[in-house]
């Protein structure tokens, strides 16, 4: 029986380690069919020299190398986060065609190879390329990785004398879950499951890609959620991103501010809303945020942010709670109430809310500059009880730009008005 492995090298900035190894294998799968099968490996260390490393099998301790990394300048110093795929070419997994196939731009942190390429990889056993597989006699079919000096740095299976971990059975995949070196004996912290599960060149969720989060498209500085005038403003700020298409918000209803009453929603996505585009790649840092105004007052709220990087690999950042307190529970009681403006001074946009304690035929909300003139009407007509929120962007009812200066907001309905001050700022 020959099969074949797709090797990915993640290489991780991490806390210090219990192995001395610099790579570890993080995923291997037996393929979904024939020989489409892969393997993933991290590199832990910044920097690390994979010239005449070696993919292969320790078979019992014999060691039968499958492929020797080439001495290519690309391989002298991978950076810390890189992922690196190596797969059959001539029986190709779905998983590495969904990842778009060969990729050897190692800046974007996913190198993906065919066994094959030349370039990258030398024939250097009876199992390399020529025979184009990753065979053994006792279908063992785990990999193991060793240094230029044949040191083997991590050995997976264990009928294999440095190994702690089985391998997966046939057309299944097995991953790491754990974000500690120390995980690596430990088969709980391994998943087997349906090849198809297979994540070829991304983290393997949970723990493990929180881990990779050095590798990731985005460093995230600040993720957060405030009450606003009975809305929810999400807020985050990136350090910089790596080829980040953009963002995504879910959220979910929770009780008690503990238990989910509903699975996850999406909200928004940087794919119908340009504020949640990403910047691509950039080290500047980049602010971000979006206005929840489908909530009720007195509940709990569960949000969760989302970056997809450009081969669409989404990476899941830390969930946080907020329950939405009542927008005029510090102000007096009455019929309407103009709540104030946020932020203000403001650029280039305020966000304008108001409350009304009852149903109202006909109410208005507008901007007017300081000479009485009529700028912009936010809304107008019948509306419900409860909060109602907007935002204005120093736009007037023609589309022009206004300049900075005072203005004022009129909330009104066919008994009184309210008036507030606003400034905008450019």
């Amino acid at each position: 029986m020959r099969r074949l492995f797709i090797v990915s090298t993640v290489l991780f900035l991490i806390q210090p380690h219990l192995f001395s190894q610099s790579v570890i294998i993080n995923e291997v799968s037996q393929g979904s069919d024939g020989g489409k099968e892969w393997v993933e490996l991290m590199v832990l260390d910044n920097e690390v020299d994979l010239r005449g490393w070696e993919l292969g099998d320790n078979d019992d301790g014999i060691w039968h190398s499958i492929a020797e990394f080439s001495s290519h300048s690309d391989w002298s110093q991978v950076q810390a986060g890189t992922i690196i795929v190596i797969f059959n070419s001539g029986d190709v997994d779905a998983a590495i065609i969904s990842a778009g196939g060969e990729d050897t731009l190692f800046s974007d942190k996913v190198v993906i190879l065919p066994i094959n390429n030349s370039s990258y990889l030398m024939d250097s056993g009876p199992w390399g390329l020529t025979a184009g597989a990753f065979s053994n006699s006792d279908e063992d079919d785990c990999p193991a990785i060793r240094d230029q000096n044949d040191l083997i740095i991590h050995d997976l299976a264990v009928s294999h004398p440095t190994a702690a971990i089985t391998a997966p059975g046939l057309g299944k995949v097995k991953y790491f879950t754990g974000n500690t070196t120390a995980g690596l004996v430990d088969n709980s912290m391994w998943i087997e499951a349906a090849s198809t599960s297979g994540t070829p060149g991304a983290g393997n969720g949970g723990d493990n890609s929180n881990w990779v989060d050095s590798s990731l498209p985005v460093e995230l500085s600040r993720w957060a959620a405030q009450v606003q005038n009975g809305v929810i403003r999400l807020s985050w700020t990136t350090e910089s991103e790596t080829e980040n298409q953009g963002f995504i918000l879910e959220r979910r209803h929770m009780i008690r501010q503990a238990e989910p009453v509903e699975a996850w929603k999406e909200i928004a996505s940087f794919v119908t809303d340009d504020g949640l585009v990403g910047q691509g790649s950039t080290t500047n840092q980049t602010d971000y945020y979006y206005l929840d105004k489908n909530v009720q007052v007195g509940e709990t709220y569960s949000y969760r942010l989302t970056d997809v990087d450009y081969r669409g690999n989404p990476t899941y950042h830390n969930d946080i709670n907020v329950t939405v307190k009542a927008a005029d529970a510090n102000l007096k009681p009455g019929k309407m109430t103009l709540l104030p403006a946020y932020p203000n001074p403001f650029n280039p946009e305020v966000e304008l809310a108001f409350t009304l304690e009852k149903d109202a035929d006909a109410v208005s909300l507008q901007i007017y500059d300081l000479h009485g003139t009529l700028v912009q009407t936010l809304s107008t007509g019948y509306h419900t009880s409860g909060t109602h929120s907007f935002s204005w962007n120093g736009m007037d009812v023609n589309g022009n730009t206004v300049p900075s200066g005072v203005y004022l907001v009129r909330l009104a309905d066919q008994d009184l008005a309210r008036i507030q001050r606003i400034t905008l700022i450019r």
